[in-house]
């Protein structure tokens, strides 16, 4: 839906130079394309990236610069890597860590990190908009892009007493390149998710 999200951004940015309101300009429900017994808060930020994207690509005034996740959601599949049943799992996972150990982990897979340069970059800026103070114990991102075989763990400073640049990196070499080059995307994600809520209960 390429096409389409810059359609919705250019109208969006129309309507903020003219200063009406851009509500109504679209139907969330056409692009979601889930009914509701199936419907995921990661379908909302898959939508909303790829429309955020377009807005700060479209709009010669940006009046956003980062992307925003739904909140307190955790997850955003923009390379379709997950099936229903892996980000059902994922979001119920992520959301059992942050109501039991206070701390907040973001998964996203993405093809590119526009409007940054690197993926360094990409997953701080992705971090820092997104991170909320309530989390006590801090704030992690898991960011992989498969065209360019990239895979990053970022925390912000709070989560780095728990989580150390050894340990994020021991993650990636043991559970998630192993499994990735087997092509098993969830499994990766979920073991690495796993060794993290063992290590934040282990410190606590």
């Amino acid at each position: 839906y390429a096409q389409d999200y810059n359609q919705i951004s250019k109208e969006i940015c129309k309507s903020f130079k003219k200063k009406k309101s851009a509500k109504n300009l679209f139907d969330c429900n056409k692009y979601l394309n889930s009914d509701a017994e199936n419907f995921l808060i990661s379908d909302i930020n898959f939508f909303q990236f790829n429309l955020q994207k377009s807005l700060i690509k479209n709009c010669t005034e940006p009046f956003i610069e980062n992307y925003s996740l739904v909140p307190f959601s955790n997850v955003v599949d923009l390379e379709k890597i997950f099936n229903r049943e892996d980000l059902v799992e994922l979001e119920k996972q992520l959301k059992e860590i942050q109501k039991t150990n206070r701390f907040q982990l973001f998964i996203i897979s993405t093809d590119d990190y526009f409007p940054n340069k690197n993926i360094i970059d990409y997953s701080f800026s992705i971090l820092n908009n997104n991170s909320s103070d309530r989390f006590e114990k801090g704030n992690m991102i898991i960011v992989f892009n498969l065209k360019s075989r990239e895979i990053r763990i970022s925390t912000n400073k709070i989560a780095r007493n728990i989580i150390s640049d050894e340990f994020s990196q021991k993650l990636i070499d043991e559970l998630i390149v192993p499994n990735f080059s087997k092509e098993k995307y969830f499994e990766g994600i979920n073991q690495a998710v796993v060794k993290i809520n063992e290590k934040i209960i282990e410190v606590d």
